[in-house]
């Protein structure tokens, strides 16, 4: 009987563990199918939404912007066409509709978005992509183009910051790709790079040839740019894209519209300084400056950001000092007579301070700032190194001497005293910034040739005193200026100099390998003489 009991018992403990199991894996089946099959949204077409699909089906007018309304976050609420196309008789672009009595916006405005989506035009308004600059600062569109060639150039890019007649600013659809206005699409990199790119700022091809760029290609497939910002607690992507630093929450910020407020240079401008733009809503340059640090730190170490920012920052600075012997020497042949203004009706169409396109020294000058300052500048902020260096500073030092030798071919006697010289240095005739070592690490004899270190004892105290000089007007932080010093006290160690004779014997083998190198380019190359004749001869 007590066989029969435990017999019955332990088949009713199966039973139970065999229901428990189907019930478990019914759950796990329903999750999964819940995560594998997203559920496609109903999307209601009513009313007069459904006479303007219905119109445009049948007359196959932009049918394609209905099949991508459909796909948008717009359509699953319900937000219709007549919501964001609303319009009042006398509106300056209010139209009706061929064969219709429906009365329509042709133009949605950011006043038309601010209805539901008021933060984000507030803060798109006050930031730089707003800004009139190109039109209150425009020689180059006003006198060397002109209309017809910039109706699809310049204007195509800065309708982004169109005032319209409603008196509100910008263009939504420059980055949100209308009608689907997917945050996906504002947040890959090409859709910066439909503006930042090109010779004036590069922005694009920076960040492709960035670590940044290079990882982003390598996972793209397997990243959902979809995501909304505010609902993550830390960035949910693994490598930044534009909007992850300039506009998206890294968790101790909020997302932003406005892309000012986590610059703290303007480094587009002829000379660097310190932004001041909405310095009222958003505090000054290191509130600023915080704000990016703080996305920086997520996935770096605050010593390397610190540096590298530091390093930056130095040759945003750097760059003013190159600038002001363009301006110089552009001032002084104008003075003198070499250089032209251009002139019309007693008014000035050219500033030797700015630009100007006829004679060399003022297109020096202007590329100087424009295209390659701005590569030298941006690559160093980005992590662009071939953009800070041969795209940058390396053509902005190509520009200087074509300008020297120009004003010496014109009979300028300071420029011919540079032009025969033989000195090195002649090639660096502005105030120098420097920081010992970089953010890289230590290199135990990558600073022992240049020559203004070999050639000058009081090197880093002419350093001294410039960078000071930067501190003390407000151009570095508290914080920045004790990590130059720091670093400036111990400038052996990260300059790599202490450690030079201990690894004099690895520099030899690479001496060695050098010298065979060289041995093997001069036969195979140098000391080859062939026998044919040439076809022409000097």
């Amino acid at each position: 009987m007590a066989e029969k009991d435990s017999l019955q018992t332990q088949k009713m403990i199966v039973g139970i563990f065999s229901i428990l199991l189907v019930v478990i894996l019914i759950i796990v089946a329903g999750v999964e199918m819940k995560h594998s099959v997203s559920a496609e949204p109903i999307i209601e077409i009513s009313g007069v939404n459904k006479r303007c699909v219905d119109c445009h089906t049948s007359k196959g007018v932009a049918v394609k912007a209905i099949e991508h309304w459909k796909q948008s976050v717009h359509a699953e609420q319900n937000i219709s066409c007549i919501d964001c196309h609303t319009a009042q008789e006398g509106e300056f672009d209010a139209f009706y509709c061929p064969e219709s009595d429906l009365l329509v916006a042709k133009h949605p405005t950011p006043k038309d978005c601010a209805e539901c989506h008021e933060t984000e035009v507030a803060e798109f308004t006050n930031s730089k992509h707003a800004h009139q600059f190109w039109l209150i600062s425009n020689g180059d569109r006003a006198v060397f183009e002109f209309p017809m060639a910039t109706k699809h150039g310049c204007e195509q890019c800065h309708n982004i910051g169109n005032m319209w007649p409603d008196g509100s600013v910008g263009e939504c659809d420059a980055c949100h790709a209308k009608h689907t206005f997917s945050k996906a699409v504002a947040r890959q990199p090409e859709t910066c790079g439909e503006c930042h790119v090109g010779p004036d700022h590069p922005h694009i091809e920076i960040y492709l040839e960035s670590k940044h760029g290079n990882i982003f290609r390598a996972t793209e497939k397997n990243m959902d740019l979809s995501f909304t910002s505010n609902d993550h607690d830390e960035i949910p992507i693994d490598v930044p894209v534009c909007t992850t630093c300039h506009m998206d929450s890294d968790g101790n910020q909020p997302m932003t519209h406005n892309v000012s407020a986590r610059l703290a240079w303007e480094s587009q401008a002829p000379w660097s300084y310190r932004t001041v733009w909405d310095d009222e809503n958003l505090g000054d340059w290191q509130m600023k400056r915080g704000r990016m640090e703080s996305v920086c730190k997520k996935c770096h170490s605050s010593d390397f950001v610190e540096v590298y920012l530091l390093t930056a920052d130095l040759v945003n600075l750097q760059y003013n000092e190159m600038r002001r012997e363009f301006v110089r020497w552009n001032k002084k042949l104008t003075a003198n007579g070499i250089v032209d203004r251009l002139e019309l009706n007693d008014k000035f169409y050219s500033d030797p301070v700015l630009n100007g396109w006829d004679e060399v020294p003022e297109d020096m000058l202007y590329k100087a700032w424009h295209h390659e300052g701005r590569r030298f500048r941006h690559g160093a902020e980005m992590m662009g190194a071939d953009y800070t260096q041969w795209h940058g500073v390396w053509e902005m030092q190509e520009a200087m001497v074509e300008m020297l030798t120009w004003a010496a071919e014109k009979g300028d006697p300071e420029a011919k005293r540079w032009v025969e010289s033989n000195h090195p240095e002649k090639f660096i005739p502005f105030a120098l910034y420097d920081i010992p070592g970089n953010a890289w690490g230590i290199n135990s004899h990558s600073n022992t040739t240049p020559v203004v270190y070999n050639n000058n004892p009081d090197y880093w105290e002419r350093i001294y005193q410039n960078v000071e000089t930067a501190y003390q007007a407000g151009l570095l932080s508290d914080k920045q200026w004790q990590l130059w010093v720091k670093r400036y006290n111990d400038k052996e160690h990260y300059q790599g100099t202490k450690y030079k004779e201990a690894n004099d014997s690895l520099y030899q083998f690479y001496l060695d390998r050098n010298k065979k190198d060289t041995e093997a380019f001069t036969k195979q190359a140098v000391e080859l003489k062939l026998k044919g004749e040439p076809f022409w001869k000097y």
